[in-house]
């Protein structure tokens, strides 16, 4: 083919690329633009149903509209609106919870709530060839997700069954707002249901839309009477199964303790079934993972064969069961345990010396004592550094100054020089610095003012330059002085 022609040919195959290439663009602006324009009126839409609607809904659920006028004017509205649009303001606005049965009643009345468990049942608002369009491209799935929201959002308890059915759902974004409503209802009779899903996501940890800590968080929000549903499940042969649903039972009980002061396990809100399985079973179980989650439920129960129980696991050879059991006896009503609990202070792991530190803390005076008394006989130097390192974060060693300067058995006083010669006073000297009491850098210079530590002498010398009270300046300026003499004398 001559030259000239190949030449033409290329030229016209980039002017027709170029041709495409630009109407492509043009187009793809086009769709942009009209896209922006669709959605612009939408939000219109929205906006403008969103006022007419909010002020309906809140004055039928509060009763201050005329009712029967409100609820024809929603209606009106529901007909001649989009169906999703009107269904998503009705519940965009939640009222206070005890407000929710009227705005249940109403959407109940608007037909609304049997739409949604149709939807969530599978059947869509139209049949044949306009149910397929649905399905394919509208997403079926969000519309049964959405409609399970809107069913859990206004408290529908009657529709757990549904719920529960949705769990098998085709798409893994549907079973997750159902078990994730489901907990939120809480409703006893679904319970059997999230202890079936609790058993399958442990024994498959790769089922699609339901993990363990979603089936967790769902289980305990039910009240922890319902925990009677899990006894046969802590019986089961597989050690995880076990150890996950005793640490589902713990999470119950904990959260039913933070809203009761003083709160205990007894038949009452446990059953004689769970007390005999943790007791006798959980307890001693060959996984120590159980163990450990075991020890803070025995910790709470009334049964007086818990704390033999609680002692045992104090002696547990795996650490972090001691660690749990530790942190399970910071009640007051193990204060005659409390030597026990100490001797956790010469533990072989730091967390469980730690935690035993803690622990005796919350004991208050006696507790303290103990520690006091440990931290002065002790030769375990690592064990000594954490419970110095402890009383640094929990803030006892401004108290500890206080009990010092009251001067009352001296035991305060071993406690400082202990300290001091540890090289752990830096916190100490800049509470001194602080404070306004001039008798307690009094009594500190007379006790410690000769004392080798740097930060002591930093402290001494400061004092003896800018200290305000001419008494104490005059002490802190001769314990300088026989500082620097020893200095000289070595």
């Amino acid at each position: 083919m001559p030259i000239p022609i190949l030449i033409e040919h290329v030229i016209t195959f980039v002017i027709v690329v170029l041709v495409v290439v630009l109407v492509l663009t043009f187009g793809f602006v086009a769709a942009a633009i009209l896209r922006r324009r669709r959605r612009d009126r939408y939000f219109e839409r929205l906006d403008d149903l969103r006022q007419q609607v909010f002020p309906l809904v809140g004055g039928l659920v509060e009763g201050t509209v005329d009712a029967d006028k409100a609820f024809a004017a929603l209606r009106d509205l529901s007909i001649k609106s989009d169906p999703a649009m009107f269904e998503q303001l009705v519940v965009e606005r939640l009222p206070a919870p005890d407000k929710l049965p009227a705005l249940s009643k109403l959407c109940d009345d608007l037909g609304l709530i049997k739409r949604w468990q149709q939807r969530l049942g599978g059947l869509a608002d139209s049949r044949g060839l306009s149910a397929l369009f649905v399905r394919v491209f509208r997403f079926g799935y969000l519309q049964r997700a959405r409609a399970a929201q809107s069913l859990v959002a206004i408290r529908h308890r009657g529709s757990w069954p549904l719920l529960v059915k949705a769990l098998q759902d085709a798409h893994p974004d549907v079973r997750e707002v159902a078990l994730r409503g489901l907990g939120t209802l809480a409703e006893p009779e679904s319970l059997p249901a999230l202890v079936e899903c609790l058993q399958r996501v442990i024994l498959q940890p790769a089922t699609p839309g339901l993990s363990f800590r979603t089936v967790k968080a769902a289980i305990v929000n039910f009240p922890l009477s319902s925990a009677a549903e899990l006894a046969p499940v802590l019986k089961h042969q597989h050690r995880r199964v076990r150890f996950l649903t005793t640490d589902v039972i713990r999470e119950m009980v904990e959260k039913a303790a933070a809203s009761e002061y003083g709160f205990t396990l007894s038949e009452k809100n446990f059953s004689a079934e769970l007390m005999e399985l943790f007791l006798n079973n959980l307890s001693y179980d060959e996984n120590p993972d159980v163990r450990a989650r075991a020890a803070p439920v025995i910790a709470y129960m009334r049964d007086i064969r818990a704390v033999p129980v609680l002692l045992a696991l104090l002696e547990d050879p795996e650490w972090f069961v001691r660690l749990h059991t530790v942190r399970a006896m910071a009640k007051p009503k193990f204060e005659t345990q409390l030597p026990e609990i100490a001797r956790r202070l010469a533990d072989p792991r730091w967390m469980v010396r730690e935690a035993a530190v803690r622990t005796l803390q919350a004991f208050g005076a006696e507790g303290t004592a103990l520690l006091y008394d440990y931290f002065l006989s002790s030769e375990d130097r690592y064990s000594r550094e954490q419970i110095a390192d402890e009383w640094q974060r929990a803030g006892l060693i401004p108290s500890l100054l206080a009990q010092y300067a009251a001067g009352r058995d001296g035991r305060e006083r071993r406690v400082i020089e202990q300290l001091a010669h540890m090289g752990k006073t830096s916190y100490l000297v800049g509470l001194l610095l602080g404070t306004q009491d001039a008798g307690v850098r009094r009594k500190f210079l007379e006790d410690f003012g000769r004392h080798a530590d740097g930060q002591i002498q930093a402290w001494v010398s400061h004092l003896a330059a800018h200290e305000a009270d001419p008494e104490v300046r005059a002490l802190a300026q001769a314990r300088r002085a026989e500082l620097a003499q020893a200095k000289r004398s070595r």
